[in-house]
């Protein structure tokens, strides 16, 4: 089985005799603070050999154990088992993705895994096994016929829809079903030869385009109870929906786990729900109690800061004996943030291997984002927003995009279509095709071609977007003109990107002078500033700070209309540069806004020994 890239936190943990000693005395009470929780239930998991549930007080306590267990144990053998969000007696029927998550919960607790569950999900009945949904298993190659599959989906809750973009929904057209399942993150797009499954790609639900093949999917079901075996029932107008009889706890053995019992039991109270009996379960809290046992993990007192300070507190942590793992969610930005460090070196860690013996720093590429500081191991988990200081996402606005409804669009309006060209929009008609009823983009192109866009396929339009504001000339159907005109359109876009690495290529190379901005003058120079910094003028001020701590040539422009605040970044920066005793020359077009900047400069600068002068064909 592969293992997560932070196992070997676990295998750390097992090592211990406090570890060992634990499992052996097992159910016995523990005291355990919050953030050594999760590296806890992973580790006595593994060490007890056996399926283990966790009761947590609240559905979002139960969700924080669950997701950092599954950092160090993988998303196979870890899952959450939610409450139903409405009580039996409503007459509401549960959301299909809570169903779904419960559905899966069981599953994995049958296969051996471990499940953190909410008081109110433990103590909310559901229908016995026999009358449950199955979950069901599918993968290429596995004879099942298209009614079958349907029927199944049917009675599993699905609702059939012309186009499955929620979840606990499908659709079938032609030889295809898709299908969105109650738990995954992506609709999948099943493709029958006959009464075989000839392959299966998860699509995305608002361009309906393919993304990516699946080799096997589990799809849990979106009610708790089959519906060929549910009775449809009169009653009169405001009568009590009846209960059924035959509900069972989810969980009849019980938790194994109990976090935070006093909490656990107010729950219940205010909820109006059955207690479940803790019986032998371990009682874990974050107070003292006179437990046996103990295991303690602080959170990092850390914050998001520049470069230099985020140096200063890893080496910190490297002094004093710990070893620092920095998750980053993806390879990349591991990558850029350890060729950015200057006064720490950093590893970053594959998948497999063990963690370092030595105190020092790795990058993991790892979705944890919580960490903790457990001196008694001497490890520190850090997620990368913690540490680094990142900066704020620009909004993009790209014109062509793909659209996503027939509202982006207006009767007239020019746009292109992927297989076909440039074209002019008609209008929107509604035609019953094969006996199916579909909206239409209706497009015309050269001459008196005609084209009719399924709404499904809205996906390969985009608006045209011009050089100018003149009509474009349309594109005629068949033929191979609009083929070579995107043939050359890609040869000469890689032809520019090729120019393009190749120049950032060397500016990368390029040896640049890494300034330190720790200094105080540069604190009190920003706090003097009489105006509050906008959302975007505070970004360009944090990424200018990234440029200037790196140890290359600053590569940037700061765009920003008249009065947008530009002169306040680049007095910044110039001080920088200056309290680290180098020299910056500001480049103006005209000699009047020379003199203008020369005048802010030192206005600002008026009480710091820098010293600002003006070069002009008057001075």
């Amino acid at each position: 089985m592969d293992h997560s890239i932070l196992h070997p936190f676990v295998a750390e943990l097992r090592a211990t005799e406090r570890l060992k000693g634990y499992a052996e005395a097992f159910p016995a009470p523990a005291r355990v603070s919050e953030p050594a929780l999760p590296l806890l239930l992973a580790s006595l998991y593994e060490e007890l050999g056996r399926p283990l549930v966790l009761l947590a007080p609240e559905d979002q306590d139960a969700r924080d154990a669950a997701e950092g267990a599954a950092w160090f144990l993988g998303d196979e053998r870890v899952a959450m088992l939610p409450s139903r969000g409405v009580h039996w007696g409503s007459g509401l029927d549960p959301a299909p993705h809570l169903v779904g998550e419960r559905a899966r919960a069981l599953d994995v607790l049958a296969a051996g895994g471990l499940v953190a569950a909410s008081a109110a999900a433990l103590a909310e009945p559901m229908p016995p096994p026999t009358a449950r949904p199955q979950p069901l298993r599918i993968a290429p190659g596995e004879e099942i016929s298209l009614e079958q599959l349907s029927e199944t989906l049917a009675l599993s809750g699905y609702e059939r829809v012309e186009r499955a973009d929620e979840r606990g929904q499908f659709a079938v057209r032609g030889g295809l079903v898709d299908v969105f399942p109650t738990t995954g993150r992506e609709p999948l797009r099943i493709e029958f030869w006959g009464d075989e499954i000839e392959q299966m790609r998860a699509f995305s639900p608002f361009t309906q385009r393919a993304l990516h093949p699946v080799e096997t999917a589990v799809i849990y079901p979106a009610v708790e109870r089959r519906l060929d075996l549910v009775e449809p029932t009169l009653r009169d107008d405001g009568a009590a929906t009846p209960i059924p009889s035959d509900l069972v706890r989810p969980v009849p053995g019980g938790p194994d786990l109990v976090w935070q019992a006093g909490e656990v039991r107010t729950v219940w109270e205010e909820e109006g729900l059955e207690p479940v009996p803790f019986g032998k379960a371990a009682l874990l809290d974050t107070l003292p109690a006179g437990q046996p046992f103990a295991f303690e993990a602080q959170r990092p007192a850390l914050v998001a800061r520049g470069l230099a300070e985020a140096e200063n507190e890893l080496s910190a942590f490297v002094r004093s004996g710990q070893r620092v793992v920095v998750a980053f969610p993806h390879l990349g930005e591991a990558l850029r943030q350890q060729n950015l460090l200057r006064r720490i070196e950093a590893h970053v860690i594959a998948e497999g291997q063990e963690l370092p013996r030595d105190a020092g720093l790795t990058f993991a590429v790892t979705p944890a984002r919580r960490g903790f500081v457990w001196r008694d191991l001497g490890l520190v988990l850090l997620p990368d927003t913690q540490v680094f200081r990142k900066r704020p996402p620009r909004e993009r606005r790209v014109g062509g995009r793909a659209l996503q409804s027939f509202a982006d669009l207006r009767s007239g309006d020019f746009v292109v279509h992927e297989d076909h060209g440039v074209g002019k929009l008609l209008g929107f008609e509604t035609k019953e095709v094969a006996g199916v009823t579909r909206d239409y983009l209706f497009l015309g192109f050269r001459g008196d071609d005609r084209l009719y866009v399924p709404h499904e396929q809205l996906g390969k339009v985009s608006r045209y977007i011009g050089a100018d504001t003149s009509a474009p000339a349309l594109s005629k159907l068949g033929g191979k003109a609009w083929d070579n005109l995107k043939t050359r359109a890609r040869e000469s876009v890689r032809e520019l990107a090729g120019e393009l690495l190749a120049l950032y290529a060397q500016r990368q190379q390029a040896p640049g002078v890494a300034y330190d901005l720790r200094h105080e003058y540069l604190e009190r120079l920003e706090a003097e500033f009489p105006y509050r910094e906008t959302p975007d003028q505070q970004a360009a001020i944090e990424a200018v700070k990234e440029d200037l701590e790196a140890p290359r040539p600053m590569d940037r422009l700061v765009c920003g209309d008249v009065g947008f605040g530009k002169t306040e970044v680049a007095i910044r920066a110039a001080f920088a540069v200056a309290v680290n005793g180098k020299q910056t020359l500001m480049l103006a077009p005209t000699t009047i806004l020379a003199e203008q900047h020369w005048h802010t400069f030192r206005e600002r600068y008026r009480d710091f020994p820098v010293r600002v002068e003006m070069v002009s064909r008057f001075r």
